[in-house]
Formats: structure tokens, C-alpha cells, sequence
């Protein structure tokens, strides 16, 4: 595997990749809204340059032009979720659910079953579960929506963490950690909305969403 800290321009997008978000989450503790709109669409367009760094050295892989227009997918997420005057959570919901079909895809790439995925099989839609009826939706519509999220960012994780069985390499170790950032921060968003808040959540999640997204991106490197 290519040593990443090598590769041309990877340390620089690095750098302000970190740079942005640590002033998004500032802005966004101390609710400068201005400069929050501002700084969040370019968390995720930082991310998004690691892929096309990826695509620039070894081309453009079925792969790589999935994950790509997964995380151009949830810029759009980003940048529709990230308004506090008005609410359009419910179009946040579907483009964020257009991504992980596309991570669905990518991630499943060359997937093979293997014994220990029934367990998966098992435990992610039981913790779904639970974790659903601890959530108090306003409409039969929301419900709807928030189940099918469900069913698609948990079919994500089950192909992210099948990489686990394979031979090592990048994507064995960054999917099923990228996967699990990007969970938890809508676990955290999930019960900001629908179970009673949670303090400052835009910061926290963004805390866990933004790296979890990377490590996405990073996986397109071999």
C-alpha cells in the first residue's frame, strides 16, 4: 500500500481539512451562524478532494466514483440539515439516504458471504429496533421515512464491517470505523429531533460525522 503522508497534496488537504472543521465547530458552539453556513459545506467539499487525490493517482474505479457521489450526496444533506431557521430535515433524510444506497454499492463490491455475517445479520436490525422505539415521531409520514433511513444506513454497516473478514488492507479497517462514526452521529442527530434534544448536537456530531466520512474517502487510496 502507498504511504498517504507521500502522496502529492495529501498532507496539505489534510491540514485544512482539520482547519475547517475546528473552526465549524467553534462557530457552531458559540452559534455564529453566518460563519457556520459558511465553513460547513466546505467540511464535507475537504472530504470530498481526498477521492478525486485518490481518482488523480490510480483513476477513476467503480469505487471511487460511488463513494464520490456519495459524499456529493451528502453535501447536499450537509448543507440542507445545517439551517436552523427553517426546518428541512425531511429533505436532509432523503439525500442522506441516496448516499448510503450509494455506499451500499460501493462497499459492496466484490462481497462475499461469510458465517459470521449472520450474526451481523442478527444484531444490526435488532439494535435498530430498540434503538427506533426510544424515538417519538410527529407523522406516519416521518415514521416511514426514518424507518427506510434505517434499513439503508444499516445495510451500509453490514457491508462496511464484512470487510472485516477479508485480507488486510485500507478498507478493512477504515470502512468499519467510518461506519460506525457515521452511525453514532445519526443516533445523535435521531434523538436531537425525535427524543427529546441533545445539547449542542451539531458540534457532536459533527465531531464524529465529519471523521467518519473521511476515513470513508481514505478508503478509496489502495
Amino acid at each position: 500500500m502507498t504511504d498517504l503522508l507521500l502522496i502529492p497534496r495529501f498532507v496539505p488537504c489534510l491540514a485544512f481539512f482539520f482547519a475547517v472543521l475546528l473552526a465549524r465547530e467553534v462557530v457552531s458552539f458559540r452559534r455564529i451562524l453566518p460563519a457556520k453556513y459558511i465553513l460547513t459545506p466546505f467540511v464535507t467539499l475537504s472530504i470530498i478532494s481526498f477521492a478525486l487525490l485518490s481518482a488523480s493517482s490510480a483513476g477513476f474505479t467503480r469505487y471511487t466514483i460511488l463513494v464520490t457521489a456519495a459524499l456529493l450526496l451528502s453535501l447536499v444533506a450537509d448543507t440542507l440539515l445545517m439551517a436552523e431557521e427553517i426546518s428541512l430535515f425531511r429533505q436532509g433524510v432523503v439525500f442522506f439516504f441516496l448516499t448510503h444506497l450509494c455506499y451500499i454499492a460501493a462497499f459492496s463490491i466484490g462481497y462475499s458471504f461469510q458465517p459470521w455475517h449472520a450474526a451481523m445479520i442478527l444484531v444490526i436490525p435488532a439494535g435498530l429496533v430498540l434503538f427506533y422505539r426510544r424515538l417519538s415521531f410527529p407523522s406516519a409520514v416521518m415514521k416511514l421515512m426514518i424507518v427506510c433511513y434505517m434499513a439503508a444506513i444499516g445495510s451500509m454497516c453490514f457491508f462496511a464491517f464484512s470487510h472485516l473478514g477479508a485480507p488486510w488492507d485500507r478498507q478493512s479497517v477504515l470502512l468499519p470505523a467510518g461506519a460506525t462514526l457515521f452511525f453514532i452521529s445519526d443516533c445523535i442527530l435521531a434523538i436531537n429531533e425525535f427524543g427529546g434534544g441533545v445539547p449542542h448536537s451539531t458540534v457532536l456530531t459533527w465531531s464524529l460525522y465529519a471523521p467518519g466520512q473521511l476515513f470513508i474517502a481514505l478508503s478509496c487510496f489502495r
